[in-house]
């Protein structure tokens, strides 16, 4: 298969596997929906939000239908139950789902229908109307809201959804990994997966700003390579970061989000910064030299070219 296929293939959903049970398969039908056009995002947001809804309200219902339910019986304990398998568990099922969520956007190449429903469906669920799920066990006290949690804020790393993003980020990016191979299918999912997360960051839905590509080509990055050590693997390996780092800048919305992120901080200072003006001009400089180096691939080439391009003309309409 060509490189101009990859760059618009679809790969495989990797939805459902053997194991699933029956809650699995459900959200993941919901999941399977949704990117394939069957339902809008704002019908998958409102049937999701009504699944985690109802789901908890039931758990609650027969909580305290128990003659202790605030405790395990002594045939519980001895099984090994916890409160929190009995108890209404709201985030229990946010946390299953996002896993999933982060996976499938490797799946679609940027601004794809797919791609498109994902970050529409997170967005209509932030635009649902505030309101309380039961999360955990009533307090004794009646008038206590402490078991209640809030749906959808988003923002920032609310639940620390972007930590699920982490992992899935952690099976593609690592030393000597397909990345690294021109034309792979884990070069284009890893492409996939960063034009995803600069679309969630910039809409402020979750902060996956850490793991942006961008810091993979900074040449102090502990993920950046020896180009004189390998000689081969080396410049692929900077050409795939190189293309998926170019996802958060060579579009207009993410590129001015980073542009006006990085004027407001001279240099990194923790371990999960990622925006600074000297990084700015660091990456200006990284997609200089893979533009014009004959030892990158011809696509990591011309996708660096045009990010240069692209990243000089939001200072040029900032009057830099």
């Amino acid at each position: 298969m060509s490189s101009n296929d990859m760059n618009v293939k679809v790969f495989d959903l990797q939805l459902f596997i053997d194991d699933d049970d029956e809650e699995d398969i459900a959200y993941k039908q919901k999941l399977q929906s949704l990117v394939n056009g069957t339902v809008t995002p704002s019908q998958a947001a409102t049937d999701f939000d009504q699944w985690i809804v109802e789901g908890a309200n039931n758990r609650l219902k027969w909580l305290e239908q128990r003659v202790d339910p605030r405790s395990l019986t002594a045939e519980e304990e001895e099984s090994g139950m916890t409160m929190r398998v009995i108890a209404p568990n709201a985030s229990g099922k946010i946390e299953m789902v996002f896993p999933t969520i982060a996976r499938l956007s490797t799946a679609f190449p940027p601004f794809h229908p797919g791609q498109d429903a994902i970050v529409q469906f997170l967005e209509a669920l932030r635009a649902l109307p505030e309101h309380q799920v039961p999360d955990g066990i009533p307090s004794e006290d009646p008038s206590s809201r402490d078991y209640l949690m809030t749906l959808w804020p988003f923002g920032g790393n609310w639940m620390a959804l972007a930590e699920h993003f982490r992992r899935e980020a952690d099976t593609y990016s690592y030393p000597y990994s397909d990345i690294e191979t021109p034309g792979s299918e884990t070069r284009y999912r890893w492409r996939n997966f960063q034009s995803a997360i600069a679309r969630i960051t910039v809409l402020g839905l979750i902060d996956c700003s850490f793991l942006s590509a961008l810091g993979d080509i900074v040449p102090s990055s502990r993920n950046y390579v020896d180009l004189e050590q390998r000689k081969v693997g080396g410049p692929n390996r900077l050409a795939g970061c190189a293309v998926a780092a170019a996802q958060w800048v060579m579009w207009p919305d993410e590129g001015l989000f980073v542009y006006q992120q990085c004027k407001k901080v001279e240099k990194v200072s923790g371990p999960r910064d990622m925006w600074s003006r000297e990084r700015w001009e660091l990456w200006k400089e990284q997609f200089t030299f893979v533009s014009e180096d004959e030892r990158f691939d011809p696509e990591a080439r011309l996708v660096c070219k045009l990010s240069m391009e692209q990243m000089i003309g939001y200072e040029e309409e900032d009057g830099i």
